[in-house]
This record gives structure tokens, C-alpha cells and sequence, in this order.
């Protein structure tokens, strides 16, 4: 999910905040209720690629990256592989999922120069992108270092394994009443009628989460998530949903996308606050993969083993990404979340069996649910 950079600024005396866009690059300050004392284990072995593909890299000279990623959330990664590889430029083009992959279809069908790699949060979009055969069938040789659960398809690997959360306007909903999981926030909702959204389901964010908590919690699940419908606004993007938040239109939201929690910081943290949901906070993975049709194929192999390695998510962390290597200290990290709602509570297993199939579904129920 692409998300512009953030603005804050204080509106009024009591500090309320305009997130005039809602980003991915770290304030100052402290993160609301990031969790940074958390054990990240051992670093599990880094395993770089080898040197003839680094020779040839070397020659290609860069690496083409489309992503749903904004500037302000790449800048650490572009900065710390560029510095490790100097001899490689990264170019990296923003822009939704949906975007990336027309824009690869169009140039590759007239031979125009196309990404070296695709970057992004849509699971069913990167299934159909990589069963059209435009994904280079490439194991990276840190994905033996890496769980299972990274390993997302033939040649698509897991960057990042992005949380919802909940955020709430804490001037309106004081931390003590804030709701800690989804069926206590939908047993609230009733009484926020109008003053808590979601965004659209057509926001793979958001079918991302739905579907992850619906395979955990199933009719139960639907259960909540209809008594949600029933109270909910919904906004198409999160900047427009943190804005209004930030504003007091709304005093609560939720399957809200984990980048978020970089940004609650400074003057933000004064009027809002994320939590994990602890009976529903999937993990959504970020799928990188290098294309059939690259133009740098070797330079790209170096970039995604790059991401793929301990360093690499460091500086993803640094990003607002959520990395889930061990030995990777994060305050936004897998352990980090794994601690605030405990392991039973993390869904956590790729790209969920069926959600090609089920999205029709689940589409059609929740639009049911919510009016649309």
C-alpha cells in the first residue's frame, strides 16, 4: 500500500495534529506504544550472492524498483545499498499496486525499459502477476536463512510482514477506554456511530487484514466485522482516515496499515496512539520479486538479497517496514509484536490458502456489511 509522506503540524492549543498525508519516514520522538525491549534472538547466517552475479551487476549499473512504497519510507534502504554497493544506483517509482503492475504490462508488451523489481503489499495482485509469468523463478540464497512463512510464491519473497493496527484520537478516547481487540472495538462501535472508519475494501491493506482475521476467527469473525459495518465510515486511503482521525471526525479506526506506527511520534503522539489488536493483528507480507523482463537482472538479485539480509532490515526498520529476521532490533519488528499480544495472536503464515478464490466473497459480504 503506497502512503504519501506525512505533515503534521499543531492545530490548536491542545495540540491537535493534521496529518495532512499519512507517510512512512520516522519522526523525533518516541513511538506511541512501539516495543523496543523485546529479545530479537540470534541473527540467522547472511548469505550473499555469488560473485559472478555481483560482476555482472557491477556492469548493469542499477536496479529499476516499482513500488507501493513512498520516497520518504525508501530513503533508508536506498541509502544503506547504496552505500554498501556504490557501483549500483537504485531508481525507485512510486505507485500503487494496481499501477505497477499495468505499467509493467504496457511497457513490456512495446519493448519499452520496465522494472528490475516489484515491490509490493497485494497478495492476490502479485499471485496473478507471477502466474502471467512475469516473475523471474529466482531463490535468493538468503531464503534458506529466512521462516518459512517468507517463501510466498515461486520467485516472491516477503521484504516485510506489515501489522494493522488500531489508532485511536487519544483526546477523545483516553488510553484506558481504548479497546484492545475486535470484538471489544465492535461492542464500542455501537456508541461511536459515524466517529470510526476503516478504509475500503478495495484498499489491499485492508482486504489484506479482513482476510486474515476472517480465516482465524471465520464466522465469529464476520460476526464482529458486520456489527463494525453497521457503525463505520470508510475513507478510501489512510491519509484521508488519519487526517479526519487526527482532526477529531473520527474518534477511532482500525485495520489501519502498520506503517503508521513511525509516524505517531512528536506532536502526533500527543493525539494519537496505535495498539495491536490482540484477537486479530495479521501480518501482511510485502512481496519483492524480480521480473522476467528485467533490464538488470543481476543488479536486481543483488537488491533483493540485499533486502533479504540483516542489514537490509535494519534499514527497512528505519522505513516503518516491519522486519521479521531474527537479530534484527526493531522497535516495529515481528518480536516487538509477538510480545505486546502475545505469539497465539499473530496471523502470520504468507499469502493465505484460498484468498484468490475467496476475495469475490469476502468483497461482496463486507461491502454488504458497510453499505457500499
Amino acid at each position: 500500500m503506497r502512503i504519501s509522506p506525512l505533515g503534521a503540524c499543531a492545530v490548536t492549543a491542545a495540540c491537535a495534529v493534521t496529518l495532512a498525508a499519512c507517510g512512512t519516514s520516522a519522526g523525533g520522538g518516541a513511538p506511541a506504544t512501539a516495543t523496543s525491549k523485546v529479545d530479537v534472538g540470534k541473527a540467522s547466517a547472511v548469505t550473499p550472492v555469488d560473485a559472478a552475479t555481483l560482476a555482472r551487476a557491477r556492469k548493469q549499473g542499477s536496479v529499476l524498483l516499482y513500488t507501493n512504497a513512498d520516497e520518504q519510507q525508501m530513503k533508508p534502504i536506498s541509502q544503506a545499498f547504496e552505500a554498501k554497493y556504490p557501483y549500483l544506483k537504485l531508481r525507485v517509482l512510486n505507485m500503487n499496486d494496481a499501477q505497477t503492475f499495468q505499467r509493467y504490462a504496457t511497457e513490456t508488451a512495446t519493448g519499452a525499459r520496465t522494472a528490475d523489481v516489484v515491490m509490493g503489499s497485494d497478495a492476490v495482485g502479485m499471485l496473478h502477476f507471477a502466474d502471467q509469468g512475469n516473475v523471474l523463478d529466482y531463490t535468493d540464497p538468503n531464503v534458506a536463512n529466512l521462516p518459512a512463512y517468507a517463501r510466498l510464491a515461486p520467485g516472491v519473497t516477503a521484504m516485510s510482514e506489515d501489522p494493522v493496527v488500531a489508532v485511536y484520537n487519544t483526546a477523545l478516547i483516553p488510553k484506558e477506554k481504548q479497546p484492545k481487540d475486535v470484538t471489544a472495538l465492535a461492542k464500542l462501535s455501537d456508541s461511536l456511530k459515524g466517529k470510526i472508519a476503516t478504509t475500503d475494501i478495495s484498499n489491499p491493506t485492508s482486504f489484506g487484514a479482513v482476510a486474515g482475521y476472517l480465516g482465524r476467527h471465520r464466522e465469529a469473525g464476520w460476526k464482529n466485522i458486520e456489527e463494525l459495518g453497521a457503525n463505520s465510515g470508510v475513507e478510501s486511503g489512510t491519509g484521508n482516515l488519519m487526517q479526519k482521525l487526527a482532526q477529531g471526525q473520527y474518534q477511532a479506526s482500525y485495520f489501519v496499515a502498520g506503517t503508521v506506527r513511525a509516524l505517531i511520534t512528536g506532536d502526533a503522539a500527543k493525539v494519537l496512539d496505535y495498539t495491536y489488536l490482540t484477537d486479530g493483528t495479521p501480518l501482511l507480507p510485502r512481496g519483492v520479486a524480480v521480473t522476467k523482463k528485467a533490464g538488470s537482472p543481476d543488479a536486481a538479485k543483488v537488491f533483493v538479497n540485499f533486502l533479504l539480509s540483516v542489514q537490509g532490515q535494519e534499514a527497512a526498520c528505519k522505513g516503518g517496514f516491519t522486519p521479521y529476521r531474527d537479530g534484527v532490533t526493531c522497535a516495529y519488528g515481528v518480536p516487538a509484536i509477538r510480545k505486546a499480544v502475545g505469539a497465539k495472536n499473530l496471523i502470520l503464515g504468507g499469502y493465505p490458502d484460498g484468498i484468490v478464490k475467496n476475495k469475490p466473497v469476502i468483497e461482496a459480504r463486507w461491502k454488504k456489511a458497510y453499505g457500499r
